[in-house]
């Protein structure tokens, strides 16, 4: 096998072990991996990215389900703002190659102000989460409004990044409904699936998928979430969050 398959593999069942330990790392580490080690075109990045998480993610949604873990309501919600969003965002990419821009060089650079955010939140959402409040009552008076914007927004991003169906989402759900972190988890997951199979499926239309990487990313990462879920209840997660969340910045930086 040669030597960038081993590294496909590796990697990618670290990626998973680090979503089953954590619930996060997916495309904030996959993308900027294909990017950076291996040299794959950012924009087949973000398409072969997408079509890989709605593999896991749909499958994660599925298990959410039959635990009665998802708030339907506000999963569509976010997906009646997210799922225009990320549409634009695929859009955006066939426009600036239409303007004969170099779009890898836009989408190279979007991925990394995407790692960015995604960071900060990561690290705000692990540092100080629980110090976290929200204005209850401007929030719950239009929280369809607020989750469907918001929504919007990270659908623009995954659309055109691949990054933040998930870490973008949940700091969010948090926030607007702190009593339920089961369902907030089960929600952002069943959402994230929606989501990110509808963009995903735009991107493998427009030819922005590299097929051939799909069974080393999902060989490596099924037996990574597996082992990661295992290990979960006996590893500290802070220090891995953190961890990770310093990866992230690190790799945000370099493709800016």
């Amino acid at each position: 096998m040669p030597l960038s398959a081993l590294a496909v593999l590796g990697f990618s069942f670290l990626v998973g072990a680090l979503i089953g330990v954590t619930s996060m790392g997916g495309a904030a580490l996959m993308t900027p991996f294909l990017v950076i080690a291996l040299g794959v075109r950012p924009v087949i990045a973000v398409g072969t990215d997408l079509i890989f998480s709605a593999a896991t993610k749909i499958f994660g949604a599925w298990m959410h389900w039959r635990e009665g873990t998802v708030d339907v309501k506000t999963a569509g919600w976010l997906a009646a703002g997210s799922l225009p969003g990320g549409a634009i965002g695929v859009f955006l990419i066939r426009y600036l190659h239409q303007l004969d821009l170099d779009v890898d060089r836009w989408v190279r650079e979007g991925i990394g102000i995407g790692l960015i955010v995604v960071a900060a939140a990561l690290l705000v959402r692990t540092l100080h989460g629980k110090s976290i409040r929200a204005p209850k009552r401007l929030m719950l008076r239009h929280s369809r409004a607020a989750t469907a914007i918001w929504g919007f927004a990270v659908g623009l991003v995954v659309g055109f990044t691949s990054l933040g169906s998930g870490s973008l989402i949940i700091p969010f759900l948090m926030v607007l409904y702190p009593q339920k972190s089961a369902r907030a988890v089960g929600t952002d997951v069943f959402h994230a699936a929606i989501l990110v199979a509808a963009t995903g499926s735009l991107h493998a239309g427009a030819g922005h998928v590299d097929w051939s990487l799909l069974p080393l990313l999902l060989g490596g990462s099924i037996p990574g979430v597996m082992i990661g879920s295992y290990l979960a209840p006996r590893l500290p997660e802070r220090p891995l969050r953190v961890g990770i969340g310093l990866l992230l910045l690190v790799s945000g930086a370099k493709l800016v």
